[in-house]
């Protein structure tokens, strides 16, 4: 597996040496890559030498977190940025 994520809004996060980070989009803020989990649910990851991203498999606590978080948008609207 390579370093490049994918989360489930299509938006792709690659590592930053330099910043001990994920970044995406901006490349100012780079993320430990268990915030861009919690911030953006189950990510998948590229397969090595391929450009075919495979799902990661969660843990019961992000599995619950996720669905707590997805229950708080779908009550309140999107609570999280």
């Amino acid at each position: 597996m390579s370093d490049i994520y994918r989360d489930a809004e299509g938006d792709v996060w690659m590592w930053d040496a330099s910043n001990e980070g994920y970044y995406t989009r901006d490349m100012h803020t780079a993320l430990p890559i268990e915030d861009v989990r919690e911030l953006y649910g189950p990510l998948e990851v590229r397969k090595s030498g391929s450009s075919e991203f495979v799902r990661e498999t969660e843990s019961l606590e992000q599995l619950l977190r996720r669905i707590i978080r997805e229950e708080l948008d779908r009550r309140l609207g999107k609570v999280h940025t």
